[in-house]
């Protein structure tokens, strides 16, 4: 899996794509027809788009789904209010905006994952 960061604040899902892709995010940019910020409907659009299994939904931390698995999409809730795509794959988070990290970022919290398929 090779980091890419995200151009703009807003291009976290976009940045999360390209890497699962290994498409240049200016391609996924073009291709989502956004370079805003990104629900979880038009990140399984794309992936879908490029024939990129997937689970069928966003799946909530939880008792039942206590931690992500081992390559999905987590949603982080950041302290500074704003929500944030980060990319989970064998133990690491490459996160768009700070960059890969063996832990997600301190002033977030993962609140749900979206797995895909190898």
């Amino acid at each position: 899996m090779e980091l890419v960061m995200q151009p703009t604040f807003s291009t976290c899902g976009q940045a999360c794509i390209a890497m699962i892709t290994g498409k240049d995010i200016q391609d996924v940019i073009r291709d989502m027809k956004t370079d805003g910020p990104t629900s979880i409907g038009q990140l399984i659009e794309i992936l879908d788009f490029y024939g990129i299994k997937h689970a069928e939904k966003n799946k909530r931390i939880s008792k039942k789904n206590p931690v992500q698995s081992q390559y999905s999409i987590l949603t982080l809730h950041m302290d500074a209010g704003y929500t944030h795509w980060v990319l989970y794959y064998c133990g690491k988070y490459y996160d768009p905006e700070f960059g890969l990290l063996d832990d997600y970022h301190h002033k977030g919290r993962v609140t749900s994952f979206f797995e895909i398929y190898e």
